[in-house]
């Protein structure tokens, strides 16, 4: 009987190999600072908002008095 026997050579085209290593690029603490920058510039415009539409509220207020004022000068 024949033995049937195959032979095989295996080589590699260079005999560098590469390390890739993987981290996490954006931390859970990165995160947190980004969220809670982003609440404090929407809060900050929205109480700038309220304080600037207060000030008109006054403004418009005080002017209507002011002519209904000066109205019921003429009227009399």
């Amino acid at each position: 009987m024949r033995a049937i026997c195959d032979c095989y050579q295996v080589f590699f085209s260079e005999l560098k190999y590469t390390y890739i290593e993987s981290k996490e690029a954006y931390t859970f603490l990165a995160l947190l600072c980004d969220i809670g920058g982003a609440l404090g510039l929407i809060l900050g415009s929205t109480m700038l908002t309220f304080c600037e539409f207060t000030d008109f509220l006054i403004i418009l207020a005080t002017t209507w008095l002011k002519v209904r004022a000066s109205t019921d000068v003429l009227k009399r």
